[in-house]
């Protein structure tokens, strides 16, 4: 079942993975349901359910309430995003009027950039941002109610350096400075300026973070992770591996995208092993906890929680297993990812 979603997982589905996809569904006893279930369980329902459509009918078999549930969760989730970008107009302005530049993360930003085709590809619990100020905090208690009303509503306001998104947590250091300093002016529709988005080699470290904090096998992460390769194609690799490098995140990025290449691919399926971003006898046991994570089952919590241990260096990890708050926080998200159906 998750070859069948690996191969539809893409925006730019061409006349080999239509053929792929539909040789899968011939020589397989797809389980409908549950592959329904686990696309939208995994934030990817709305793209799987129109690759599915391009499909053959009688070579899919696809019953027609499973069609029809894909359709309606693509209606949902473009609903709901365009409700969500008017109520972040209104945000951003507040932000913005409250002397805050707004960095954009992860989905909103990959929307901002182009590399999502369109806003519904995807459905996202949240939005996450960035805040940098120009102007000092006039009042810090109301400000603090006011980001706090933010976070309320789904915006996850936190600074970068304390993002739990971004630092795993205080895992990961990150130097949030350059980040800024490499950010690029973007747009959205109907959300006033200032916005920016991360430079194409940190936005794609940060969904390795992201990869990572989920186990590494979640599939939209793996998605986003494809698109963004695949639509970006300015990113600097000896910079993006020189800013994993100076993050001591080498085994997190190496992981990441090699569960990409694995799983949903990549354009350069070698592309982990040429940036060298580990060792050769490190890259070989990541690359063996990850087979096993494939005879065993991806979604596994345990796997996943194995994989995330591993791809840290050891003080890394010391800190990591030395967090309550994050090791709670980190092991939650990952069982709350972990689904059956392999």
């Amino acid at each position: 079942m998750r070859a069948l979603l690996y191969a539809l997982a893409r925006q730019q589905f061409d006349a080999d993975d239509r053929r792929r996809a539909e040789d899968l569904c011939a020589n397989t006893a797809v389980d409908w349901p549950s592959l329904l279930k686990t696309a939208a369980a995994e934030g990817v329902a709305p793209i799987v359910g129109v690759n599915l459509a391009e499909c053959d009918p009688p070579i899919t078999r696809v019953p027609p309430a499973v069609t029809l549930r894909f359709q309606q969760a693509l209606f949902e989730n473009a609903a709901l995003k365009a409700s969500r970008r008017d109520e972040f107009a209104g945000q951003v302005a507040d932000l913005d009027a409250r002397g805050y530049d707004v960095l954009l993360l992860k989905s909103m930003a990959l929307e901002a950039t182009g590399v999502y085709t369109e806003p519904w590809v995807t459905a996202a619990r949240d939005v996450d941002i960035g805040l940098r100020r120009r102007t000092p905090v006039c009042n810090a208690a109301d400000d603090s109610r006011f980001r706090q009303t933010l976070n309320e509503s789904g915006i996850e306001t936190e600074h970068p350096t304390g993002h739990h998104d971004l630092s795993l947590g205080g895992v990961i250091p990150l130097h949030v400075d350059e980040w800024w300093r490499g950010a690029r002016p973007v747009s959205l529709d109907g959300v006033p300026g200032p916005l920016f988005a991360l430079s194409a080699e940190d936005a794609l470290f940060v969904l390795c973070l992201n990869a990572c904090r989920k186990g590494f096998f979640r599939l939209k992460g793996l998605f986003d992770i494809r698109e963004t390769i695949v639509r970006d194609e300015g990113i600097d690799w000896t910079r993006f591996a020189a800013r994993v490098a100076r993050s001591s995140a080498g085994g997190v990025a190496y992981t990441a995208l090699r569960a990409a290449a694995m799983t949903v691919g990549l354009p350069d399926p070698a592309l982990p092993q040429r940036l060298a971003l580990v060792s050769r006898p490190r890259a070989a046991a990541l690359d063996a906890a990850m087979a096993l994570a494939s005879r065993v089952g991806v979604r596994s919590r345990v796997i996943g929680a194995a994989l995330q241990c591993a791809s840290l260096s050891p003080s890394q990890r010391w800190r990591n297993l030395t967090t309550p708050q994050w090791s709670a926080r980190s092991a939650a998200e990952i069982a709350a990812s972990s689904l059956p159906g392999e």
